[in-house]
This record gives structure tokens, C-alpha cells and sequence, in this order.
């Protein structure tokens, strides 16, 4: 039982990280100005539903890490507590 919770919780982390740096990658890509012009430009760019949805993906999904984290730690504790 304890075996299936921690490869369940190892699959679900290993997908909210490959989410999680796929956004964190496109966000830098698409909405962190890279010289002098794109500063300019960044002041709409930033703003964007394009970015503002990267950025709230990256939040989501680091909350999701530590959600996994903490639920598994507790499971894995309670099944020890266990009579």
C-alpha cells in the first residue's frame, strides 16, 4: 500500500514538474525582455493573458509539489502510526 502511494505521488511529481518548468521556460521566453527594446515593449508583453496564464501555471504547479509532499509524508506517517 505504502509502495503505491509514494509511485503515485512520484508520478504526480514528476508531472507538475515537467509543468511547471515547461511554463517557467515559456514565460522567460515569451515575456522577460532580453535587450533594450524588448524592455520598451515589455510594459504590454508582461501584462498579457499569454503571460499572466505561464505565471499563474507556475504558481499552481508549485503548490501542487508541495501539496504531493505533504499529503504523502502524512499518509506515509499515519499508516506507520497504524495499530
Amino acid at each position: 500500500m505504502a509502495l503505491a502511494a509514494i509511485q503515485t505521488a512520484g508520478l504526480a511529481l514528476a508531472v507538475n514538474y515537467c509543468v511547471h518548468v515547461g511554463s517557467s521556460l515559456a514565460f522567460e521566453h515569451l515575456c522577460v525582455p532580453h535587450s533594450i527594446w524588448d524592455i520598451a515593449q515589455s510594459m504590454v508583453a508582461t501584462a498579457s493573458p499569454v503571460c499572466n496564464v505561464l505565471l499563474t501555471t507556475m504558481q499552481l504547479s508549485q503548490n501542487n509539489v508541495a501539496i504531493v509532499v505533504t499529503t504523502t509524508l502524512a499518509a506515509s506517517f499515519a499508516g506507520v502510526l497504524k495499530p
